[in-house]
């Protein structure tokens, strides 16, 4: 498999990205946001006990978990470190250790509309991968995300803008070269499409459901 950093090199090389940076340098008005980092690690389903209900025996499953922890700013007419921002959408890219038949690297994408985003406190926004599509990818009961997890990269909407973009490799968006990878939508769930929707409880920023 050819190494998602081979494949970056190779397009700064030809200056393919160069061409497709996103504006992160001109910021929103109004708003300013920080990514302040980004972890993937595995998280197993977990086991809710809850009451009047025949339980069932079973074995919880791996996850793959995104959990982005960012902070925005707002100017003090928006309310300043009091106040909230109303909506923005968050980008992610998770690049598989996994290849197609004609060479190309998967790269599973999805949008979480996050929503009442306060001003001046961390902020996390989480995201995950089931079972059962790591399965139905990799062919194996058991993925990690030290060994099958390439890459990733995420940025942020607002009002149509990217406001900000981080990526695993390199500070360019990798993601954009889309002729360089085969890009898998629809598997990239919010919290809400998850058996974690009732557990952490405000830790993260609330999301629109689908």
């Amino acid at each position: 498999m050819k190494p998602i950093s081979l494949i970056l090199a190779s397009l700064l090389l030809a200056n393919v990205l160069q061409a497709q940076a996103p504006a992160t340098g001109d910021k929103l008005p109004g708003v300013k946001l920080k990514i302040k980092g980004v972890e993937v690690q595995e998280q197993p389903t977990p086991m809710l006990e809850v009451s009047n209900v025949k339980m069932k025996r079973w074995t919880p499953k791996n996850w793959i978990e995104l959990d982005v922890e960012f902070d925005i700013k707002l100017p003090e007419e928006a309310g300043g470190r009091k106040g909230t921002y109303a909506a923005m959408q968050l980008n992610i890219y998770v690049a598989l250790q996994h290849m197609t038949k004609d060479g190309k690297r998967e790269v599973i994408t999805g949008t979480l509309d996050l929503v009442d985003i306060p001003a001046d406190e961390p902020c996390h926004a989480l995201a995950y991968i089931s079972p059962s599509t790591l399965k139905s990818i990799f062919q194996k009961d058991f993925v990690t995300a030290s060994s099958d997890i390439q890459g990733w990269g995420v940025e942020f909407i607002a009002e149509g803008k990217v406001i900000a973009a981080k990526s695993s490799v390199g500070n360019k968006p990798w993601w954009e070269s889309k002729e360089a990878f085969s890009m898998l939508q629809g598997l990239l769930l919010n919290k809400l499409q998850t058996p974690f929707a009732n557990v952490f409880g405000d830790y993260d920023v609330q999301v629109k459901a689908k």
